[in-house]
C-alpha cells in the first residue's frame, strides 16, 4: 500500500476504514465481561481432553501451574477464563483442552490491570533441568556419538559442511508475529527441553554465521565450542552441559508457537550461539525456557488476507468469522490449530515445510495436499479453491435432487 500514490479521498477513507476496525475501548468491567464471554468458546473449540493441572491463581491474576508430569508454567490472565489460554500453548498439541480447576469465586479481575512477566527463579529452572534426565542423557550420547566420527583436527571444517548442510535442507524462516496492537489479556512462560530440530528460527538466519563484533562472539565461537564440547570426557559432560545450558548465562530463551501435532520454537533473546551450535551438530535436545505465542481474538489487515482467511474456514483449518471492510479486514479467531497459516502466504508456506520437517506428515492428517505445502503461490491458489464435496455430502446432494425430480417443481422451489 503507497500511502504517497493515493489521492485524498482514498487515504481519507482508508484512514477512516482503520478508525473504524480498531478494536472498540472499553471500559474496565466491559472489558473484563467481553472476555469472560468470549474465551470459554475458545476452550470448547478444542477437541480433545489435555493433561490435568493444578492451578494457582491470584487476585492480580498472575497465574503458577503444574501439569501432572511436572510442566511449570506461569503467566498472567486478565480474567479466570484466560487460565485455558495461559496453559494451552503447553499442551501436546492445538486440539488438547487444558483440564484444570480454575478458581471462581464470581468475581472478574480489572482487565487494565497492569500485565505482569512471572518468569521462572533459579529453583525453577534447575527443577526443570533435572526433571527429564532421559533428555540429558540423549544430548551425552550424541555428543559420544560425533566424538567417534570427527576426528579432532578436522572439527571445523566438519561443522562448516554440517552448517551448509543445515542451510539447504533446513533453512531458517522468518519471525512469526500475528497482531501486536490487541490489548493483551494473557502470557504465559514455561521452562525444560525441547527438540532442537524444532526450532526454525534465530537472530541470526543461516545457521553457523553469527555477525557479532569480537573473536569471542562471532561465527568462530561455533567450531571452538564444538571442538571444546567435544573433548569432554564422557563422565564430564552432563555437569559441563549443565554448566553452559544452565549456570553460566542462563538458558537458551525460545518462543513456543504450537501446532496440531506440537510445537516449532523462534528464538526469543539469548542464546543464538547454543542454538546454532546444537542444530549445527544436530543434537537431539535443547534446555530452554519458552515464552509463548498467544493467539489473538482479532486480527485486521488488508483486504487481500479476506479471501485467504475465509479459505482456511472452508477448508476446515480455522473456526471463526470474517469482516470485510473496503480496504481492511478484521478477523475474529475461535480456534487456528496451525496460527502460522493467518500469516502471509510466504510466512504461511515457509511455516508449513518446517513443520512437515519437524513433524513429517503432519500438515497432510490436517487436511492439506502435499503440493500445496510449501510453496506460496501453490498455497495460496489451494485456499482460494473451494473445497471438493466429501463422498457423503455429494450424495446427500444426488439424493436431495432425486427426490425434488419426483416430487415435482412446487417441491423444488420450496
Amino acid at each position: 500500500m503507497d500511502l504517497f500514490n493515493m489521492d485524498k479521498a482514498e487515504l481519507e477513507a482508508r484512514v477512516a476504514e482503520a478508525f473504524a476496525s480498531a478494536p472498540p475501548t472499553r471500559a474496565p468491567r466491559a472489558q473484563a465481561l467481553h472476555l469472560a464471554a468470549t474465551l470459554p468458546g475458545r476452550s470448547g473449540a478444542r477437541d480433545r481432553e489435555g493433561g490435568p493441572w493444578t492451578v494457582n491463581l491470584e487476585a492480580d491474576g498472575t497465574v503458577r501451574a503444574e501439569a501432572a508430569d511436572g510442566t511449570l508454567v506461569l503467566g498472567w490472565a486478565a480474567v479466570p477464563q484466560a487460565v485455558d489460554e495461559v496453559l494451552a500453548p503447553f499442551e501436546a498439541s492445538t486440539f488438547h483442552r487444558p483440564i484444570a480447576q480454575v478458581p471462581d469465586n464470581g468475581s472478574l479481575f480489572n482487565a487494565r490491570t497492569k500485565q505482569a512477566f512471572p518468569f521462572p527463579d533459579d529453583n525453577d529452572l534447575g527443577a526443570a533441568f533435572d526433571r527429564d534426565p532421559q533428555a540429558l542423557a540423549a544430548v551425552t550420547a550424541a555428543v559420544t556419538d560425533l566424538r567417534h566420527r570427527w576426528n579432532g583436527a578436522a572439527v571445523p571444517e566438519l561443522v562448516e559442511q554440517a552448517a551448509a548442510r543445515l542451510r539447504t535442507q533446513e533453512p531458517q524462516i522468518p519471525a512469526l508475529t500475528l497482531d501486536e496492537s490487541e490489548q493483551r489479556w494473557c502470557n504465559s512462560v514455561s521452562c525444560g527441553w525441547v527438540r532442537t530440530e524444532a526450532i526454525v528460527n534465530t537472530g541470526d538466519p543461516l545457521w553457523g554465521r553469527i555477525h557479532r563484533s569480537g573473536y569471542s562472539r562471532s561465527s568462530s565461537w561455533i567450531p571452538r565450542a564444538a571442538a571444546e564440547l567435544l573433548d569432554q570426557p564422557p563422565a564430564d559432560l552432563p555437569a559441563f552441559l549443565r554448566h553452559h545450558l544452565l549456570d553460566n548465562e542462563g538458558p537458551v530463551d525460545l518462543i513456543t508457537i504450537n501446532g496440531p501435532e506440537g510445537p516449532v520454537y523462534n528464538l526469543n533473546s539469548g542464546g543464538t550461539h547454543r542454538t546454532h551450535l546444537f542444530r549445527i551438530l544436530g543434537l537431539p535436545r535443547l534446555f530452554a525456557t519458552q515464552s509463548a505465542l498467544t493467539t489473538p481474538l482479532q486480527i485486521t489487515h488488508s483486504i487481500d488476507f479476506a479471501d485467504r482467511w475465509q479459505g482456511l474456514i472452508n477448508h476446515g483449518l480455522l473456526t471463526g468469522a470474517v469482516d470485510r471492510g473496503t480496504y481492511l479486514a478484521t478477523l475474529s479467531i475461535r480456534h487456528s490449530p496451525a496460527p502460522w497459516m493467518l500469516a502471509d502466504p510466504g510466512t504461511a508456506a515457509a511455516y508449513n515445510a518446517a513443520y512437515e520437517r519437524a513433524y513429517p506428515g503432519a500438515l497432510g492428517r490436517l487436511g492439506v495436499p502435499s503440493n500445496a505445502l510449501s510453496d506460496h503461490v501453490a498455497w495460496e491458489a489451494w485456499l482460494l479453491t473451494p473445497p471438493l464435496p466429501s463422498n457423503a455430502s455429494a450424495r446427500g446432494l444426488k439424493g436431495l435432487l432425486g427426490r425434488l425430480r419426483r416430487t415435482g417443481s412446487g417441491s423444488a422451489r420450496s
